[in-house]
């Protein structure tokens, strides 16, 4: 809990907090540690990022359509929409767009919400046609579809959520989609031991603090504390340790987190890392709109790329 005892002993210059005015809409603990990563122009950035509406990002199927047949179906309507570079299957909708189920291609299948940051990901963990994968927190399912998309809807995506209803929502995206390779599990992913050694692929999206999302849920930055934070870090190590045993000899298993708190990302990492010694990080090989750290994981932060705040890692087994 080192982290703890460095925010409230940080000595802030004259108090940056109090001069700029719009941090006075995040709790102090949160600027305090922005600060600290980002500094304060930056910090200043990030909140104002944070205060306004959030856009929308639509991934296209690729199985049922094409970005350009997308693109021309709502200029048609007068619906203006932008691509997002290195995210090949990415449209961004600018201005009001009205309510989602009648955008054209909704019902046919053709598209899906979801933001640029998480469509990222699934890049990243790269699923192949005929593989067997395993999404070990998956409702609502966009990671889950989006790793269809990417298979051409062959191979097995064994989608796991403890909640039922949540998990509801997945199938009827898959079920718009027309997807017929995810099977759906409902439970704990810790108690599946029929799952150990069986994938090619797992992906660990796991449950966070949501802190790269505060604009889509702008009462969560009051409802976090720093212990509840320790919490999460607590069991995303216990979820990242129990996925790892999924992982067939060779594959690869990718963390992801929409959160930019380092206890829930780079912490829980590197204590990964340290006691497992033959798990490596696996330095990101596609075109990213991200520049991955040096140590090799990739944090979107949503002020410089324009996107949700997110962190992921891919890590392989040698």
């Amino acid at each position: 809990g080192g982290a703890g005892g460095g925010l409230n002993s940080l000595k802030l210059p004259e108090n940056p907090v109090q001069r700029l005015g719009i941090l006075h809409s995040f709790p102090d603990w949160l600027v305090e540690l922005w600060l600290e990563q980002i500094g304060e122009t930056e910090t200043e950035q990030l909140c104002e990022w944070f205060n306004q509406s959030p856009t929308i990002d639509l991934r296209i199927n690729p199985l049922k359509s094409s970005i350009a047949q997308i693109e021309t179906a709502f200029k048609s309507q007068n619906i203006s929409v932008s691509r997002i570079p290195h995210l090949p299957q990415a449209l961004r909708l600018n201005g009001t767009i009205g309510a989602i189920q009648n955008l054209p291609g909704y019902s046919e299948g053709w598209w899906t919400i979801q933001d640029s940051s998480a469509q990222l990901v699934t890049h990243l963990l790269g699923p192949q046609p005929g593989e067997t994968i395993i999404d070990a927190c998956a409702a609502p399912g966009g990671k889950t579809t989006h790793s269809a998309e990417l298979m051409q809807d062959k191979g097995t995506i064994y989608a796991c959520d403890k909640t039922a209803s949540r998990l509801k929502k997945l199938k009827e995206n898959a079920d718009r989609l027309q997807m017929k390779s995810i099977k759906i599990h409902t439970g704990d992913s810790r108690h599946f031991p029929e799952f150990v050694n069986l994938a090619d692929r797992v992906l660990l999206d796991a449950p966070c603090s949501g802190l790269g999302t505060l604009h889509r849920r702008a009462d969560a930055r009051w409802r976090h504390t720093p212990e509840n934070i320790q919490q999460q870090s607590q069991l995303q190590s216990e979820l990242l340790a129990n996925a790892a045993t999924f992982v067939k000899s060779g594959g690869v298993l990718v963390y992801a987190t929409c959160t930019i708190h380092p206890l829930e990302n780079e912490t829980v990492i590197r204590s990964f890392l340290d006691s497992n010694p033959h798990w490596q990080i696996e330095p990101p090989t596609i075109d990213l709109p991200v520049q991955p750290s040096p140590e090799g994981w990739v944090k979107v932060w949503p002020h410089r790329n324009q996107m949700d705040g997110f962190f992921m890692v891919r890590l392989k087994q040698d």
